[in-house]
């Protein structure tokens, strides 16, 4: 052989040395950090802050007043004795406004005319272990009642405040007891 010959295979033998995968490959240095993790980084949550029950309550209180007011509303408009009451009202509030309803809407058979509605709220008073609440509220009364044969049964008040009671059952704040009066007692606007 001569010495071109022996340089081509010295030179086909590094070759395939190095496509064997010999010793010369490059191993990773310890401090060279992995190109695919090996777990992955949990992402950090907040540590979520505490509701203050009290607050929470007041919350409650004050959207569940806001939701039977509307729907009581819709009752002396287009309800009557039979409307359902009862899913924001219990006694002896739901019991005055069937026999209010009955006399106005059943016995003279008046029509209902106008709206009302809740201005601002507030809660006066609430206590949640007795499970009960007040609501002072300034709305406006606009409602006319004209029974069949003409008569005016109902003249609206126009605005007036309202002092309410309530009671948390099953989940709900429900009104147990209405009062109106005048509305320098509740209104500030």
């Amino acid at each position: 052989m001569n010495r071109y010959g022996a340089t081509m295979v010295a030179a086909s033998m590094l070759l395939t040395l190095a496509a064997c995968g010999g010793n010369d490959a490059a191993t990773p240095v310890a401090s060279q950090p992995s190109v695919i993790p090996t777990t992955p980084t949990p992402t950090p949550k907040p540590t979520p802050k505490p509701v203050d029950p009290t607050t929470a309550a007041k919350q409650k209180i004050l959207a569940d007043y806001a939701a039977s007011f509307a729907y009581i509303q819709k009752g002396i408009r287009y309800g009557g004795a039979g409307y359902a009451y009862e899913t924001w009202m219990v006694d002896p509030a739901l019991t005055a406004m069937k026999n209010y309803m009955g006399a106005v809407k059943g016995v003279r058979g008046a029509k209902v005319t106008g709206d009302g509605k809740l201005l601002e709220s507030k809660i006066t008073t609430f206590d949640l272990k007795a499970k009960t609440a007040t609501v002072t509220a300034c709305v406006t009364d606009n409602y006319t009642a004209v029974a069949k044969n003409g008569v005016v049964v109902a003249r609206p008040p126009g605005k007036i405040a309202r002092v309410d009671s309530l009671k948390l059952l099953k989940g709900r704040w429900l009104v147990s007891v209405t009062d109106a009066r005048k509305p320098e007692y509740g209104c500030t606007r």
